[in-house]
């Protein structure tokens, strides 16, 4: 089992907080707000490998991982 300490609970706070204000200054680079800031990458030639490639939503999927072990121990 693994147990979170103020540590780590730390460090994902600031990550996330980080990310959320990338994400703030792309939005505003897009509506051209700002002049200056994070570029976000857009391949050029997309490989064709990836064309069904969908991307999952980790925090769901570790909720749905979660909600399944709590219901396979009752």
């Amino acid at each position: 089992m693994y147990t979170l300490t103020r540590g780590p609970s730390k460090l994902a706070t600031q990550r996330r907080t980080a990310w959320q204000q990338v994400e703030q200054q792309l939005d505003g680079s897009r509506s051209g707000e700002s002049a200056c800031g994070p570029v976000q990458y857009v391949e050029k030639t997309p490989d064709p490998g990836l064309k069904d490639f969908v991307p999952i939503d980790l925090e769901d999927w570790w909720a749905q991982q979660f909600l399944a072990k709590i219901e396979n121990c009752s």
